[in-house]
């Protein structure tokens, strides 16, 4: 006689069990045509380049990117894209670092391609990256597309990894003014005392190359003042780069910014210009 497939019930477990019902990860799965999307956006930045800067192979740099695409998607570490970093480094220039937290569309709005200040998403390294998602799949090889891990699955993920290595270079390159934009009416505060800008930009700015940091704490418009300048969590900011040594500042709504933002709102009470 011949054996009797699986039931109903045992064959829903088995898929279960291999993701097929649901994604495994919290986080995005990995971009269609990461290569491609990769590579147009590293040929398409060297145009931004002076001259002697131009001298970089994006193959290259794609090559020694995608070595974490091999790695078990909880195995990436910060230090393997260290060979990545050293080959899509640029100088940065004075005066034009912009550091944030929680407010990446409005950063990318100001910096202008990189026109206005550059965030760290207008550099090569961080630019061929930025919004993207990437992942091995756990248990074979070929690229995850349905999820890929974030923190809340695992420390050692391959896009924050990349981020913080990323912050990391970025903050050491940074040199003159460091302006820094923050979300006021964001829930939890202003400064993630735990985040990419408290853990992995801050600790490696390097002192001797910076005149003053200048904080700006945007509120979104029309909801809640939740922190300004002197308050709760930008407190601990200021105390912080106070005990660090650095000169600072702190503006609430720094007004180039916030036109930016009323562009949008043109008709809300704070976007209101005084006669």
């Amino acid at each position: 006689m011949a054996a009797l497939g699986p039931t109903p019930f045992w064959s829903l477990l088995l898929l279960l069990a291999g993701g097929g019902c649901a994604a495994r990860w919290a986080g995005e799965g990995t971009n269609r045509h990461l290569r491609t999307i990769f590579l147009g956006r590293c040929q398409e930045y060297l145009e931004l380049l002076s001259l002697e800067q131009r001298d970089k192979n994006c193959t290259a740099i794609w090559e020694a990117f995608s070595v974490v695409l091999d790695k078990d998607p909880c195995s990436v570490l910060p230090s393997d894209y260290d060979l990545f970093i050293n080959l899509s480094r640029h100088s940065i220039p004075r005066d034009k670092s912009l550091f944030w937290e929680n407010n990446h569309l409005l950063v990318t709005s100001y910096s202008e391609n990189a026109r206005r200040l550059m965030p760290l998403c207008d550099v090569l390294y961080g630019r061929v990256g930025d919004f993207l998602s990437w992942c091995r799949q756990k248990n074979a090889s070929g690229l995850d597309y349905e999820s890929c891990p974030t923190a809340a699955d695992c420390e050692n993920n391959p896009v924050d990894s990349y981020w913080k290595r990323a912050s990391i270079q970025y903050s050491r390159d940074s040199s003159g003014v460091i302006y820094v934009m923050l979300n006021g009416s964001d829930p939890n505060g202003a400064y993630p005392v735990k985040g990419f800008f408290a853990d992995y930009e801050i600790p490696f700015l390097q002192k001797d190359k910076i005149t003053r940091i200048e904080v700006w704490v945007m509120h979104d418009i029309g909801r809640p003042n939740v922190e300004s300048c002197g308050e709760g969590t930008v407190k601990i900011l200021e105390n912080r780069l106070k005990d660090m040594g650095f000169q600072f500042s702190c503006i609430n709504d720094y007004l180039p910014v916030k036109l930016l933002a009323c562009v949008d709102h043109s008709s809300h009470p704070d976007c209101a210009l005084n006669s």
